[in-house]
């Protein structure tokens, strides 16, 4: 895994950060649901009643939760919204990285990532980031299903949108 599936955060020394790093590798290194482990139904029921949902999808990977979101907002968008089959839109915000998958870079504006690799996914529309009237506009299309967003932009520069925006 590279660094955006796998982060160590910030340590204040190398020594801290082996002992730490050793600690947890001890007990639990990465997991999958698809192996038992004694923390996952501990932490799902925490988080459960932390959010006040009634059942989580948990992941620890990196573009495979992006691309979950979007088949989960198109599921909810065909069965609970009412949109036609093969209708659904999610709108990305422009400039926006979030992996290397088709479907991440269908919704990519920088052609270094989307380059040759067409077709791109359907039903993928982007707007510039931090134009909440752009963003409104394409909200008022009723087969848009989501909006995916990053809080604050990183690969692309660190940008924070004005105050109002999310």
């Amino acid at each position: 895994s590279a660094y955006s599936a796998v982060n160590q955060g910030n340590t204040v020394t190398l020594n801290d950060y082996l002992k730490l790093s050793t600690k947890q590798a001890d007990i639990l290194t990465l997991t999958s649901r698809a192996f038992y482990n004694d923390c996952l139904g501990e932490f799902e029921e925490y988080a459960c009643k932390l959010f006040g949902y009634d059942r989580l999808l948990a992941m620890n990977t990196g573009v495979e939760g992006g691309e979950t979101a979007n088949k989960l907002a198109r599921k909810w968008g065909y069965k609970v919204k009412g949109i036609p089959q093969n209708q659904a839109k999610t709108v990305f915000a422009a400039d926006n990285f979030w992996g290397r998958t088709l479907a991440a870079v269908s919704s990519s504006t920088d052609p270094s990532a989307y380059s040759d690799y067409g077709p791109y996914m359907p039903g993928f529309v982007t707007v510039p980031y931090n134009n909440l009237a752009a963003l409104e506009e394409e909200l008022k299309d009723p087969n848009t299903c989501a909006f995916m967003v990053e809080p604050i932009q990183g690969e692309a520069g660190v940008f924070v949108p004005d105050e109002g925006y999310l």
